[in-house]
């Protein structure tokens, strides 16, 4: 069986359209040099976030962990306030605009300053009015908002990348995670109270946002002096980017509700013991947003130079896909326990939280594409349909389940707006059902293990 699914993923790689898309031998190796510093940067970002998140969590027990993971889901609430939901957009403008590079990021970082004084008005405001937040909770929330002012540096980060050169971001975040993973392990031997973990979170924004801002002038010298706010562009951002701010907000209060609900209907230790259990399952998802990143290029090209090609790929990757978290799910169901054990007894309590987790990461994995095809053919705007969906389900199911069944409520909460948005939703737009057709295939796993390669038609 395995031998079998191996020799159809050879099919697909080996064929000769896909080695035609990437026939200009100099860019193959500028892409590849490019995806391989992205992967480096975000394989160390894994590795390094388990590592020191497990030393963490058993230093700081459930209670301040909580504290720690309430006030980081607090702010982050406020995050898309700052690009605007122009993120996505911004390479797309550098590389179909260079003549306008200087006015494209000179209003770029203008509006993400004023956004970060902004978010920080809110979030403090929020904190001030709010008299039945705990001070330390308070604090945490104020001192972590401060990374805020060094969001605009971004801005360098997404330059590199659209130039084919994100070897020069990807040191720059591999430095500052270093320096910070460092910190947080001398403040740990140190025994160091809850708040210097909030500072040392800050501490990684400003390495890295100074070190981008070098590596920038050090590659094009000067040329951040002729950097300039156009009010017709502002316009053309405020006009472009409001759906992708509304599917921001959205992904945010979907991905980040649950920790704020608990800690408002429960407690803080709760918190702390649901995001050590998050905080495992996240691994597989940054995972595959690092493989997923490495073969969009390929993707993009097999889209538009051989669209068949590309729903076959599609339709095998979304199988491969699919029986990985399946794997994965036996494995958590019958070792979960052990798993959890990295923590101390005190988590014990995440288990089930874990299974139910992985549960969600079935129909993760299933649509592990979907964003990549929908970005593909045009069709953004149901992102922010089925992201607006979720986030709204996830909240009421949050305040039904979290009263009854604790931080599992919680869990199911999420896997159940998981299935609805990432499966459910896409049978409900005509445009898209065609991802939805594929993804009930990839549940039955039919072509991955043909003995046909004409099975792995769409």
């Amino acid at each position: 069986m395995v031998n079998l699914s191996l020799y159809n993923i050879y099919i697909l790689i080996s064929n000769k359209d896909f080695k035609a898309n990437f026939g200009k031998e100099g860019k193959h190796r500028l892409l590849l040099s490019n995806m391989s510093w992205q992967g480096m940067e975000r394989g160390a970002r894994i590795l390094a976030g388990v590592f020191t998140g497990i030393l963490l969590a058993r230093y700081l027990g459930p209670g301040p962990l909580g504290i720690y993971s309430y006030a980081l889901s607090f702010i982050l609430l406020f995050s898309p306030i700052i690009s605007l939901g122009y993120d996505p957009m911004l390479p797309r403008d550098i590389l179909f605009e260079k003549d306008k590079w200087s006015e494209i990021l000179g209003t770029s970082i203008f509006l993400r300053f004023a956004g970060s004084l902004v978010a920080i008005l809110f979030i403090w405001g929020f904190t001030l009015f709010d008299t039945s937040m705990a001070n330390e909770t308070r604090t945490m929330i104020r001192v972590l908002s401060f990374s805020f002012l060094f969001y605009p540096f971004n801005v360098f980060d997404i330059w590199f990348r659209a130039s084919l050169k994100s070897k020069n971001a990807s040191i720059s975040k591999i430095i500052a995670l270093v320096i910070v993973n460092c910190l947080k392990i001398y403040f740990i031997w140190r025994k160091a109270p809850l708040i210097t973990f909030g500072w040392i979170y800050v501490c990684e924004f400003i390495v890295n946002g100074i070190l981008q801002l070098v590596f920038y002038i050090r590659t094009e010298p000067y040329k951040i002096f002729q950097w300039s706010a156009n009010k017709n562009r502002i316009r053309f951002i405020f006009r472009e980017s409001w759906p992708l701010l509304v599917s921001s907000f959205s992904f945010m209060i979907y991905n980040r509700i649950d920790q704020i609900m608990i800690g408002n209907m429960l407690d803080s230790k709760e918190v702390g013991i649901f995001a050590a259990a998050d905080k495992i399952s996240d691994i597989p998802v940054a995972l595959i947003m690092v493989v997923n990143g490495s073969i969009y290029p390929f993707l993009a090209a097999s889209f538009k130079n051989n669209l068949a090609f590309f729903h076959r790929q599609y339709m095998l990757l979304t199988e491969l896909y699919t029986f990985i978290s399946y794997l994965m799910l036996v494995v958590v169901i019958f070792v979960g326990g052990w798993i959890i054990s990295i923590y101390p007894q005190s988590f014990a309590a995440g288990t089930l939280v874990l299974k139910i987790n992985f549960i969600g990461l079935v129909f993760v994995f299933n649509s592990g594409l979907r964003n990549s095809y929908l970005s593909l053919s045009g069709n953004q705007r149901f992102l922010l349909y089925t992201t607006l969906a979720s986030a709204i389900l996830n909240i009421t199911l949050n305040f039904f389940l979290i009263p009854v069944f604790g931080i599992n409520g919680a869990a199911w909460a999420s896997a159940i707006s998981e299935f609805t948005a990432l499966l459910l939703m896409n049978a409900a737009f005509p445009k898209i059902r065609f991802v939805f057709r594929v993804q009930m295939k990839g549940f039955l796993l039919l072509s991955i293990f043909a003995r046909n390669k004409n099975l792995l038609e769409y």
